[in-house]
């Protein structure tokens, strides 16, 4: 199929930013996902449950299996397809291709015990969860973190950048660019974290989660402790209160978590794009690029926009499939199936918003005189220092007078002010400039900025430590 022909973006417009998070939320790894669990399921039930079938056995025959789950091509994938169409069960698909490869590899004697005693969604919730694990760690968390490296980087880079702070959208008191990016550097380092030590659920129990028919066949085996063990073997998290699905409770949380960041990165969107159309800052046009059809002048923030979308819809998705997860009916329904192979939409979307980010903050330029200037042009931001120093030296309703001068102008205000206050205070009233009101602005920034370098540094050699 050609990108131009398909239906979701980002598998057409998109594509090409996106290609590489098919080895996550794509039909094929889906599948491959499976066969390596139900690989690995087989491998612990023979040496475990079934060991007298081992000398039936060639030598390498773990190594054989492994090499069956691992060089699993699309191929593969293909001819499960195909016994899928036949069957009408996509996981019956995978235990019967197993099964053929088996007798091909001459190890038939050990297909009978392909997916013994479990339900597809032993299956599908152990695939389900590697694969968010692997998206986890291999493309969101470098994701975000280049992201707050970026941030970390132009805040420290403009700490001293003098701006206007605005409150419900006018003039309020100045503080810094500095600071405004360490703010969002130091809530999605946080976020980063949560998600860089969350632990993904696993469970095994067969149809109602009891291993009943296991129990039936094998009642020697401990079969709670087994299965415990061979979800954590798979780097999950055993979660004992299954029915025959693994409740949602865990992947919504992590989901939730996620449209919480998005929603977090949206507004970082914004508040770059209003400072943008207060022209305090600009994201440029790179040579050949067109803005606008009929507007050869326009140079607009389409990056951030774009990314502004991306996190704005994948937020909204997330949410509604963390809550609606949740819902199962008694011990399963099918409901959930369709949703979950819908996870790679708003993981997909965040990791686009980020790219976008990323891109548009690179090309930002700041223009630190405008900022300035804009400061210096609003001596009125100095009415909170005022009025808060005429009462510390005791003057009651210091804040009305300071506000009814205003109506007369900032000239009225110091008027006031030189009538209410000693001279020598008045001159070093005189003294202070909007540009300098920035309070403990610097501090802030670096005391945020140490804590993002210590979450970044955890978080980067975790993930070196788990590279192969």
């Amino acid at each position: 199929m050609d990108p131009l022909e398909a239906i979701v973006p980002i598998d057409g417009r998109y594509r090409e930013k996106l290609e590489h998070l098919s080895a996550y939320f794509s039909e094929y790894a889906l599948i491959k996902e499976r066969v390596a669990v139900e690989v690995r399921y087989l491998m612990k039930f023979i040496e475990e449950v079934e060991p007298s079938k081992v000398s039936a056995l060639p030598l390498s025959w773990k190594e054989i299996l492994n090499i069956l789950a691992e060089d699993f091509k699309i191929d593969d994938a293909k001819r499960v397809k195909e016994i899928e169409k036949e069957v009408g069960h996509d996981v019956a698909a995978v235990i019967r291709y197993l099964r053929e490869e088996l007798h091909k590899l001459e190890m038939g004697e050990i297909a009978p015990y392909v997916h013994m005693g479990l339900t597809s969604e032993d299956i599908n919730n152990l695939a389900f969860s590697r694969l968010l694990l692997k998206f986890n760690k291999e493309a969101l968390l470098p994701s975000l973190v280049g992201l707050l490296e970026q941030i970390a980087a132009l805040a420290l880079e403009h700490i001293d950048t003098v701006m206007l702070g605005r409150t419900h959208g006018v003039p309020a008191v100045p503080t810094t660019f500095g600071r405004f990016l360490a703010n969002y550097a130091y809530r999605i380092a946080k976020i980063s974290e949560d998600l860089h030590a969350f632990k993904f659920p696993g469970k095994l129990g067969g149809a109602v989660g009891d291993h009943s028919a296991l129990k039936f066949s094998y009642p020697d085996v401990d079969w709670i402790e087994f299965s415990k063990s061979f979800v954590e073997s798979l780097g999950l998290e055993y979660f004992p209160a299954s029915t025959q699905i693994l409740p949602h409770d865990r992947i919504s949380e992590y989901l939730m978590k996620i449209s919480l960041l998005d929603s977090i990165l949206a507004n970082l969107c914004r508040d770059l794009w209003i400072m943008s159309s207060l022209g305090i800052i600009s994201f440029g046009i790179k040579k050949g690029e067109i803005h606008s059809s009929t507007m050869p002048h326009k140079s607009n923030p389409i990056l951030l926009e774009n990314a502004e979308g991306a996190f704005d819809l994948a937020s909204a998705v997330l949410a509604y499939i963390s809550r609606r997860l949740l819902s199962s009916r008694l011990q399963r329904d099918l409901s959930d199936s369709i949703i979950k192979r819908f996870y790679g939409l708003p993981l997909s979307l965040t990791i686009l918003g980020i790219t976008n980010l990323r891109s548009a903050l690179g090309r930002m330029s700041v223009k630190k005189e405008e900022m300035r200037r804009e400061v210096e042009s609003h001596p009125e931001v100095l009415a909170e220092a005022f009025q808060v120093y005429m009462r510390k030296l005791g003057i009651e309703g210091a804040y009305e007078v300071i506000q009814e001068a205003l109506k007369g102008g900032w000239n009225e205000v110091l008027e006031k002010l030189r009538s209410a206050v000693p001279k020598e205070v008045y001159e070093n009233l005189m003294k202070t400039s909007p540009a300098n009101y920035t309070g403990e602005a610097e501090k802030i920034t670096l005391t945020l900025l140490d804590e993002v370098e210590k979450i970044y540094k955890r978080i980067t050699e975790s993930l070196s430590k788990t590279q192969p």
